[in-house]
């Protein structure tokens, strides 16, 4: 018998992929290789988008932005990370009123092209008309893909910190007032849409840092009323393994859905019960692992805000990028 095509995987080690990590789950006629070692999620993506893997979890926008300047790759259905990114959002406590507050006001980021980053100034610009020119931009962290010239200068740390290490600065330049507000990764899933989390280590590092939102009641009705439920990560995979072994997206899309089948038995009582309540409230698994009108608007939301940011210059057809699925 012939040896089983080797695929190549770098994941999160998170509980609906446990099961695939642990070999329990794996792609009939397939040997998938996972990476042994957890990166730190900037690190992972960049691992993947500079070749390490053939197929890997990635930041959603910088995923598009690259396949947008005809980079080889094609997005999988599956989704690690979703949900409202406003928790992520921080102010220093009594120096900004209300956000519209914040045009003209320099905002920092992690990443000015992160995925998160990338939902954060679109939920301002939709709740609040706040676009991304109408403020200045400072970035303490190390970016993974970015094509176009910016529409904004972007002042930065050289050389950045770390991956992973960018949250201190802007936390202290909070507390102190050169920001008047900032965004770094923290609680999404059904954290973000109900609170619970805590505030990242390095945020509460200095006096008065807090989120600038932190309304459950608010942040629901605002994902509800939109349809839209911000796409994090998504798995992704080099076009060439595509095109040479076809039935291979469906397979793997398939063994994420038994591998996310089996995610209880990593998780812990708050975790599954967070899980179920946040599928009751938006009426819908959001971690289904399917391309449908949800999916869709999502993701057409992601693009046309990185048109906006000037991080991308057209819309993609989500049919030509999304491979691993019937729907």
């Amino acid at each position: 018998m012939a040896n089983k095509p080797k695929i190549t995987i770098g994941l999160p080690d998170h509980p609906r992929c446990r099961a695939i990590i642990d070999g329990k789950v794996g792609v009939e006629g397939y040997d998938l290789a996972v990476c042994p070692e957890f990166y730190s999620s900037g690190e992972r993506h960049y691992r993947f988008l500079t070749g390490e893997w053939d197929v890997g979890e990635c930041s959603t926008a910088t995923l598009w932005r690259a396949i947008e300047t005809k980079q080889p790759f094609l997005a999988i259905p599956v989704f690690f990370e979703r949900g409202p990114r406003q928790r992520n959002i921080y102010h220093c406590e009594g120096k900004l009123k209300h956000p519209s507050e914040l045009k003209g006001k320099k905002f920092g980021c992690f990443r000015y092209g992160a995925t998160a980053a990338v939902w954060a100034r679109g939920f301002l610009l939709d709740a609040y008309d706040l676009k991304t020119t109408d403020m200045q931009w400072f970035v303490s962290g190390r970016e993974v893909y970015i094509g176009n010239e910016l529409p904004v200068k972007v002042e930065r740390i050289d050389p950045p910190p770390p991956f992973g290490k960018e949250k201190l600065q802007l936390s202290q330049m909070l507390s102190e007032g050169i920001l008047h507000g900032a965004l770094v990764p923290g609680d999404s899933g059904y954290l973000g849409l109900f609170g619970g989390g805590e505030t990242p280590k390095m945020m509460s590092a200095y006096p008065g840092v807090k989120p600038l939102f932190d309304n459950a009641d608010e942040i629901i009705s605002h994902t509800k009323k939109t349809g839209i439920n911000p796409i994090i990560h998504i798995l992704a995979m080099k076009s060439e393994i595509a095109e040479k072994y076809p039935d291979f997206p469906s397979k793997l899309t398939r063994a994420f859905q038994e591998s996310k089948a089996l995610a209880k038995n990593y998780m812990i009582a708050d975790e599954i019960e967070g899980y179920r309540k946040e599928a009751e409230v938006l009426g819908e698994d959001p971690y289904a692992y399917t391309l449908g009108p949800a999916e869709r608007r999502t993701l057409q939301a992601l693009n046309r805000y990185q048109i906006e940011q000037g991080l991308m210059r057209e819309e993609l057809s989500i049919d030509d990028i999304v491979v691993g699925t019937d729907s």
